[in-house]
């Protein structure tokens, strides 16, 4: 994510349908996008988090934002999080950025399980993270054992 998808991110991040499940308030000010992205950018150099914005193949737009981040280095793990445009939803790119993100946390990070914390309410994103092989393990959490590629 840089400065230049700000406009894009804003409209993702103030839309309150977008926001409904987080821990987070929709954003009202674009100036805001900033101060995230300054965030993002501390947690990746202290390597807190990774965040990645998704954009489809031919756009230069992002429609959504991935990422891991709350890694547990002794039980080789992070926690999983996305957020996309309504626009995007049911378009299957989430799922894509999820599927190459969980390969980026086995193969290059060499994480062994990941964790989404999903609300109880949000059957979207519970059906979508069961697709992509997640198990509900507590009321709001989902896992998955990643397991290395021979």
């Amino acid at each position: 994510m840089t400065s230049g998808d700000a406009s894009a991110l804003f409209q993702i991040y103030s839309d309150p349908a977008v926001m409904e499940y987080t821990d987070e308030e929709p954003f009202n000010n674009p100036g805001t996008v900033s101060l995230m992205l300054q965030s993002v950018h501390t947690l990746l150099v202290k390597g807190e988090s990774l965040e990645w914005a998704i954009v489809p193949i031919g756009s230069d737009t992002p429609i959504g934002t991935c990422g891991l981040h709350s890694f547990d280095e002794s039980l080789h793990m992070a926690e999983v999080g996305c957020l996309s445009r309504q626009s995007a939803w049911g378009s299957g790119h989430m799922r894509a950025a999820i599927t190459l993100l969980t390969i980026y946390a086995r193969d290059v990070l060499g994480l062994s399980h990941l964790v989404a914390d999903i609300h109880s309410d949000n059957r979207r994103a519970q059906r979508m993270f069961e697709k992509l092989g997640f198990r509900r393990v507590a009321r709001e959490s989902w896992s998955k054992a990643l397991e290395k590629q021979a």
